[in-house]
């Protein structure tokens, strides 16, 4: 065969194989989730990758990176290639608290990472030790104003804490701060006495507000949660309260630059995951509620959040370095 001809033959060949070697996915994707593993974050995270896996028919590996309150593991994604090949599943305060909280933040969320679309929000319940003899949040500031009362949370700058500066700021009060290394220790003290109150995740505290080791006075998002339903919000108290919304979500993103066709493919992904009954089931019982949403509500929610975090950051004077 002419050499012309052998050359003409192979490009032909090259050409009709170029679009199944580019066909996204042809290698396994890689969902990094910026905290440890065990809690709902994670948990959430692996529910998608398996149904994501058999949707795209790749593997998708759940890879946790945890460390500075999630900035670590979401910098290792916003300096990987925006492929595709590398996501990142995180609590939407990387970019809503995380920027106000940190002098040197290693890049910026707005520009380094895209939001795919929205995974969820939970909220968190306002328990309090039963030997404070109250039952409602009236009862609670009463007492907080009398005499001097402490709150647990999972660490600095956690969702628990946010929410609760939250709530001193808009109740007027000045309970003191007892930061631990995780919702578990910081339950624990809490039943054991050494604090006095705590905006903590519902599902972990179901159980001992069940068991009348705790009391709920009400949750902090702005509907009644599934899970204690006779627990009424905390702007059911009206005031200075009849706004309060203290909610975190769970978001998926990629490294910014990420093509509008992948981008595309994990949007319908999501769309198909989230409407089957038994993963909103799993997610139910991991306190994880609406809204879920694109890449639009995604980024409206972070937004929002971003201006009332960065405020409650402020007035507090949370740091981190």
């Amino acid at each position: 065969m002419p050499i012309r001809s052998l050359l003409a033959s192979a490009g032909a060949a090259l050409a009709l194989a170029a679009p199944a070697h580019a066909q996204y996915p042809d290698q396994p994707v890689h969902l990094v989730v910026n905290f440890s593993a065990g809690g709902p974050l994670d948990i959430e995270a692996r529910l998608l990758a398996q149904h994501a896996s058999k949707l795209l028919g790749q593997p998708v590996i759940v890879e946790n990176r945890a460390g500075a309150a999630g900035n670590i593991g979401a910098d290792s994604v916003a300096r990987a290639a925006p492929d595709g090949y590398t996501l990142l599943m995180t609590t939407d305060s990387v970019a809503t608290v995380n920027p106000f909280v940190y002098r040197d933040m290693p890049f910026d969320p707005a520009r380094a990472l895209h939001p795919i679309g929205l995974a969820g929000a939970f909220s968190q319940a306002l328990v309090v030790r039963p030997e404070l003899g109250v039952k409602t949040v009236d009862e609670f500031i009463a007492l907080a104003k009398s005499r001097p009362l402490s709150f647990s949370t999972a660490g600095n700058a956690s969702p628990g804490h946010l929410t609760f500066e939250m709530f001193n700021q808009t109740a007027g009060l000045e309970l003191t701060h007892v930061p631990y290394r995780g919702n578990a220790q910081a339950t624990t003290d809490l039943l054991g006495g050494q604090v006095d109150a705590g905006f903590l995740a519902v599902p972990g505290v179901l159980q001992y507000v069940k068991q009348g080791k705790l009391v709920a006075l009400a949750v902090s998002g702005d509907q009644r949660d599934p899970a204690l339903p006779e627990v009424p919000t905390v702007r059911e108290a009206g005031g200075s309260l009849q706004s309060f919304d203290a909610r975190f979500a769970f978001i998926l993103m990629s490294p910014a630059g990420m093509p509008d066709a992948i981008a595309g493919r994990w949007r319908g992904v999501l769309e198909k995951v989230f409407a089957e009954p038994s993963f909103l089931q799993r997610l139910d019982a991991l306190g994880i509620r609406a809204p879920f949403g694109d890449a639009r509500t995604a980024t409206a929610w972070i937004q929002e959040h971003a201006s009332t975090w960065s405020t409650v950051v402020k007035h507090a004077g949370i740091t981190a370095n």
